[in-house]
């Protein structure tokens, strides 16, 4: 079968994108950003090592076979987006404990990163109108289920992980409906047979899939 460069980077980046929510390991790359007349913009590099344990649904095991594309950025660079970028992936006071939960829970690091940042921006006080609070946004009846204060920051993590966990074992892995359910409750998907037609629940699944898209090809 022959693979056009559009199919190849599709599928490098599905798989990859498969790898880092199931926790493989992707392999090591050198961005260089250049900067020029026209502004900045982040060479992707090869692999700075040789791709261990990754696999895509057809057998392709060798990342570094995948053309690398340049990725461009639009807008000039400031200190503040560069932290942004950084807080976004999770900050640094978190990324110990990110590591310790997605290890207990058998969850993509990442996968709880982007879960945590849509539901709070890493805000330890940020307390909906609903009444979610805390990093996870656990709403009281959801904390009290998971045993955990939501008023604890440490263990809001920890119950988000938790229930993050439950709905992915419930929905058979798949990671569309577990946000799903993260988000309108389980009992709407299930009734649905899927994503329900909620409107903030398809945002922010979509949100979540696409931030998981991008933090593979940065």
């Amino acid at each position: 079968m022959v693979w056009d460069s559009k199919s190849v980077k599709a599928r490098a980046t599905g798989t990859a994108l498969a790898a880092l929510i199931l926790g493989a390991p992707l392999p090591a790359m050198a961005d260089v950003m250049q900067i020029g007349d026209s502004g900045a913009e982040w060479i992707a590099g090869g692999p700075v090592g040789p791709a261990v344990g990754l696999v895509s649904p057809d057998g392709l095991d060798d990342a570094a076979s995948v053309e690398q594309t340049p990725l461009a950025i639009d807008a000039e660079l400031h200190p503040q987006s560069i932290t942004e970028a950084l807080d976004a992936a999770g900050p640094s006071r978190w990324r110990v404990r990110i590591a310790q939960l997605a290890a207990k829970y058998d969850i993509s690091p990442a996968l709880l990163e982007a879960v945590v940042w849509q539901e709070s921006r890493w805000n330890e006080r940020a307390v909906s109108p609903a009444g979610a609070r805390g990093l996870a946004q656990l709403m009281p009846g959801t904390a009290a289920q998971m045993g955990v204060d939501p008023g604890d920051p440490t263990a809001n993590l920890e119950g988000g992980a938790r229930y993050l966990r439950m709905q992915l074992d419930a929905f058979g892995g798949d990671v569309e409906k577990a946000l799903a359910a993260y988000n309108a409750g389980p009992s709407r998907v299930e009734k649905a047979g899927g994503i329900p037609n909620i409107r903030e629940t398809k945002l922010y699944v979509a949100a979540i899939m696409a931030r998981l898209t991008d933090t593979v090809r940065q």
